[in-house]
């Protein structure tokens, strides 16, 4: 007949009862990790309660407005006002070709005053030259250069930008040369 003391050497009973204390440990750690994790959502308003000591569940932050077609233009590309509505004191030094009212490129510039290598920014508007590829050109000796920048019409508009290093005031122009037709000038002082 087995003593008490052969029964507490059984090695079967001490791996039993050392599976039941891991199997009851990991359940109570289980229920607290789910418990706090429950608790976060609820204050986080990851739940559809309106937890946290009856506070009134915030709003929802996404809105969806309803459809509401726009008014068609009968033509596709932005609806951009045309060069009549430009100002009339852009600088110009005669030298871009005579064009239709349609058919004018009127180029902006932004800043006028820059250092050397900074960006110029040429932006303008082209309304009836959709897809036309508008070369840069910089006014050198009395005579036109192309600038190695192009832009590209969409819309209507267009836009580039280029960096020079040479000083001093410089008279700008962008050039349809399928067309032959020329934007105003702008004058871009540099340094």
């Amino acid at each position: 007949m087995a003593t008490p003391d052969d029964r507490e050497d059984d090695p079967g009973r001490a791996l039993a009862w050392a599976l039941a204390t891991m199997l009851g440990v990991a359940v109570v750690v289980g229920l607290c990790i789910g418990g706090a994790m429950v608790a976060v959502a609820q204050v986080g308003g990851l739940t559809g309660d309106a937890g946290g000591g009856g506070r009134a569940a915030a709003p929802a932050s996404l809105y969806m407005p309803s459809y509401v077609p726009t008014k068609d233009s009968g033509q596709e590309g932005f609806d951009l006002p045309g060069p009549q509505a430009m100002p009339s004191a852009l600088p110009s030094d005669g030298s871009a070709t005579t064009a239709p009212k349609g058919d004018k490129i009127t180029l902006f510039v932004a800043p006028q005053n820059v250092g050397p290598g900074e960006r110029i920014n040429f932006n303008g508007v082209y309304t009836d030259g959709e897809g036309a590829r508008l070369q840069v050109q910089r006014r050198e000796g009395g005579s036109w250069s192309d600038f190695p920048v192009e832009a590209t019409v969409r819309g209507g508009s267009f836009e580039t930008w280029i960096q020079t290093s040479r000083s001093g005031r410089t008279k700008f122009r962008v050039l349809d040369k399928d067309a032959n037709r020329a934007s105003n000038v702008v004058t871009v002082t540099i340094g």
